[in-house]
């Protein structure tokens, strides 16, 4: 896991408080740029006069002149923009050591790397006109294209669109918001020289694949060990989360459904006492299924239709519980819990503010799907940018509630259930080397094996 703030200046002044200096900070953050620089242009036969360093003026180009200290023989043009005292400090130290500027516009296509240190995270403003056109130009260009802590402009058009995003100490909440995932590429961390755990202690962390924890199988294990699982919804829906914890690792599953499409799932007319786990609400037309009692003892995974039903708020307070909103469901679910209207587009745009909100309000686990799926419950939170455009099909949400279904059956905690079943989900699409178009929820079911 690493560690995800939204506030990189206080745990920068915690690092100063413990008496690393401003200097010191900034010295490690451009040494370990200029490595990140030199070793991806050692990969690519990349010369340093073909590297060229955008400046603004402020921190994160100070970070870039530490850099072009290191690198040596590199280009770095200035935007012309407002410097401030700790960049003219590590400007007169590359002058002293008698490094110039380009003095006009570089001509873009003669250079292969491009490393945007233009504006770091304390700005909140567009660029002018001017160099809008030449972030355009830069978004054409074939040369590999690295930001210093955030791509310029990401909250505006044009944005920097980097290839890779490296970050200095400590992964920024803003680069995993759902509407950035195009534009900072993957994200990179680098090392500050302090130990990461002490500089940026933090409830909110991002999943690797080395985080993933599944049901593991003892040689004299038996079916009743891994839970019996009750999906809830139509027959389509209803057998693809069927399948999904059947492949996931439930010891039995059971459709409460008409009809089921797979002989491996038990057809029901209701559900049962011995339900270890229940996903509820894939393609369900007969709502009523959330009044029933005998879900008030058993852990729950209320997805899709679920949301259509105000009976649905009776949950929401339950540590056992996992709801599964996509974007329009949850902007739905936050109207009947707060009387708040919410676009899907602003919530796009600030989804760790409302997932943070709903959660400190509400005790079961939130998993807002999206991109990059944030699994909160009460401080913590789990994000997951592992996943692709290949799960952007009908069905795939339907396999992953079998899957959180699966570990909630076979005694996972709820938090515990869904940020490893959502982990899992990301884990086979990124796998997958075809057509992005050709993925579809039998493909991901079946993609399960390979975990």
């Amino acid at each position: 896991m690493k560690a995800i703030t939204d506030n990189i200046r206080l745990l920068e002044q915690n690092a100063i408080n413990k008496g690393l200096s401003e200097t010191i900070l900034m010295e490690n953050a451009g040494t370990a740029l200029a490595r990140f620089v030199s070793q991806k242009a050692k990969k690519l036969g990349v010369k340093n006069s073909e590297i060229l360093f955008l400046l603004g003026g402020g921190n994160n180009a100070a970070d870039g002149l530490v850099a072009i200290r290191h690198l040596k023989k590199v280009k770095a043009y200035k935007l012309g923009l407002r410097e401030n005292d700790t960049f003219k400090q590590q400007e007169q130290i590359l002058i002293n050591f008698g490094f110039k500027m380009i003095k006009k516009e570089p001509k873009i296509h003669k250079f292969k790397i491009i490393v945007d240190c233009i504006l770091g995270t304390g700005s909140n403003r567009a660029l002018d006109e001017k160099y809008c056109l030449l972030l355009e130009k830069i978004n054409k260009s074939k040369a590999l294209k690295i930001a210093c802590d955030i791509p310029t402009n990401l909250n505006f058009n044009p944005c920097f669109k980097a290839d890779i995003t490296v970050c200095m100490g400590a992964l920024k909440e803003i680069l995993l918001e759902d509407f950035t995932k195009e534009f900072v590429g993957k994200i990179k961390l680098l090392n500050l020289g302090v130990n990461m755990k002490k500089f940026a202690p933090s409830q909110c962390n991002l999943l690797e694949k080395k985080d993933l924890k599944t049901i593991k199988r003892n040689v004299n294990s038996n079916k009743g060990k891994f839970g019996h699982v009750y999906i809830v919804g139509n027959s389509s829906a209803g057998t693809l989360a069927g399948l999904g914890a059947l492949n996931f690792g439930s010891g039995l599953v059971s459709l409460v459904a008409k009809k089921t499409f797979s002989p491996l799932l038990m057809l029901k007319r209701k559900i049962s006492k011995e339900a270890t786990a229940i996903a509820l609400g894939m393609g369900l037309e007969n709502l009523d299924f959330l009044k029933d009692e005998i879900l008030q003892n058993i852990p729950l995974v209320l997805d899709a239709n679920c949301f259509l039903s105000e009976a649905i708020l009776w949950y929401l307070n339950r540590e056992d519980v996992v709801i599964t909103p996509h974007p329009k469901e949850f902007t739905r679910l936050w109207k009947m819990c707060f009387d708040e209207e919410l676009s899907v587009e602003n919530l796009q745009k600030n989804r760790f503010f409302y997932a943070k909100k709903f959660a400190k309000n509400y005790n079961c686990v939130l998993v807002l799907k999206g991109a990059n799926p944030i699994v909160i419950q009460k401080e913590k939170i789990f994000v997951i940018n592992l996943g692709n455009e290949a799960l952007a099909k009908g069905g795939s949400g339907d396999v992953l509630s079998g899957m959180i279904a699966t570990l909630l059956g076979a005694k996972f905690k709820a938090l515990k259930a869904a940020k490893n079943a959502c982990l899992a989900h990301a884990l086979v699409a990124k796998k997958y080397k075809f057509n992005k178009n050709s993925f579809d929820a039998i493909k991901l079911i079946k993609g399960l094996k390979c975990l």
